[in-house]
């Protein structure tokens, strides 16, 4: 019930149903990232709403029953919707564009949109310093730069200059 954790949802359900609802019937079939931000923005409250089954059975387990809890219940519907609303998106990405390009562009989005809904509700970098948050920002940036690199150059022939050129362009000559 954080008011931070609340805006964030509330942007997500009014993007995603923006998304879904003015933006996918129009250009969905032509525009990759629409069917792949709908997936990752639900995609991420279904990641941060499966902590609250979770902690449930963990208690259940311990002997105190949580789940007949309304909280429970309503946490575990929203992890069920969120999967379903999930899946029919990503399955008409699937179904549309390139499976590798849906791949790598819905695991750049889904972990931004995870890390950013993760963030905001256990406040990972409260407590945290400054450097280690600059190490952690790079290492995400690195490992999408390095996403992107391995989708630009999945079809280009075998060999440094040849995968260089597929990431710089086909205009740009390379000299050694």
């Amino acid at each position: 019930t954080q008011p931070q954790f609340l805006v964030y949802c509330g942007c997500v359900v009014a993007i995603a149903l923006l998304l879904m609802y003015r933006c996918a019937p129009k250009y969905g079939r032509t525009h990759l990232l629409i069917y792949v931000l709908i997936c990752s923005l639900i995609g991420s409250l279904s990641v941060v709403s499966c902590k609250a089954p979770g902690i449930a059975l963990k208690l259940t387990l311990r002997g105190s029953n949580q789940l007949l809890k309304r909280e429970t219940l309503a946490f575990t519907c929203c992890v069920l919707v969120c999967v379903l609303i999930q899946m029919n998106y990503l399955n008409r990405a699937l179904d549309t564009f390139n499976t590798a390009l849906v791949s790598s562009s819905y695991y750049v989005c889904f972990t931004t949109c995870t890390i950013t809904a993760s963030m905001i509700m256990y406040k990972d970098w409260e407590a945290t310093a400054g450097s280690s948050i600059t190490v952690q920002v790079l290492a995400f940036l690195t490992l999408v730069v390095g996403v992107y690199i391995l989708t630009v150059t999945r079809d280009a022939p075998a060999g440094c200059a040849a995968g260089w050129r597929a990431v710089l362009g086909r205009s740009h000559k390379l000299e050694y």
